[in-house]
């Protein structure tokens, strides 16, 4: 007699609350292996109560992923790029800082269950991270990721480089890391990533009026020219 094949079961998406913050840090930790206390201030986060636009006060996103069963199989944590607070072509600036850290979100980290991989659950975590934010009035949503892992976050929409330069009204500016690729999508048709000849990566325009790019800008390495 022949046999049905069995359906794996399908998952699903939800904030994540004070009670799953265990399950959260043990899944979010597979994010950054070589941490001893990988993403440690998602505790604090969660111990916070649930709160609108995202799921969690101070522009913080927890999600997690459970399979049929109900089992938790991945977690996504997003937030503010922390480089924005302090980096010097913003951070002085304070009224320029907190319209910052009001379009440009950033996944933190996002993990599945070694055994549910390859079933699609980190995109959908990223997918839904991004519709969240978007309703929430962010342009830009960012990450860092290791270099074998260009291929899937270019699949996913992100332009993947060693530099994120954005073009604001202070001029450009850039944020590298030492040991990591950054990548960005815009989450607006009114934000762009443009390839622009002479400077060190695309860049990111249109987060803020006044900052679009014309097609016949060039950069001489340290002026952009428009």
């Amino acid at each position: 007699m022949a046999t049905t094949p069995t359906r794996r079961p399908r998952f699903t998406l939800h904030d994540a609350r004070r009670a799953d913050t265990r399950a959260f840090m043990k899944l979010i930790a597979l994010a950054d292996p070589g941490n001893p206390d990988p993403f440690g201030m998602a505790r604090q986060v969660l111990a916070l109560p649930h709160q609108p636009p995202l799921s969690h006060p101070g522009l913080n996103l927890c999600l997690l992923a459970r399979d049929g069963h109900g089992a938790p199989v991945g977690a996504l944590l997003a937030g503010v790029p922390r480089w924005i607070l302090d980096h010097p072509g913003i951070g002085y600036d304070v009224a320029l800082m907190e319209t910052m850290v009001e379009k440009i979100g950033m996944i933190h980290g996002v993990a599945v269950r070694p055994g549910d991989r390859g079933r699609g659950i980190g995109r959908a975590l990223i997918a839904h991270a991004e519709q969240r934010f978007t309703r929430a009035g962010y342009d830009v949503m960012t990450l860092n990721h290791d270099g074998d892992q260009d291929a899937y976050y270019t699949h996913l929409g992100y332009t993947v480089t060693d530099m994120l330069v954005i073009n604001l009204p202070v001029g450009l500016v850039a944020q590298t890391t030492d040991d990591t690729r950054m990548c960005a999508k815009p989450l607006t048709p009114r934000v762009k990533v443009t390839d622009v000849p002479g400077a060190p990566a695309p860049i990111i325009t249109g987060v803020l009026p006044g900052t679009d790019i014309p097609e016949h800008a060039w950069f001489d390495g340290r002026t952009l020219h428009m």
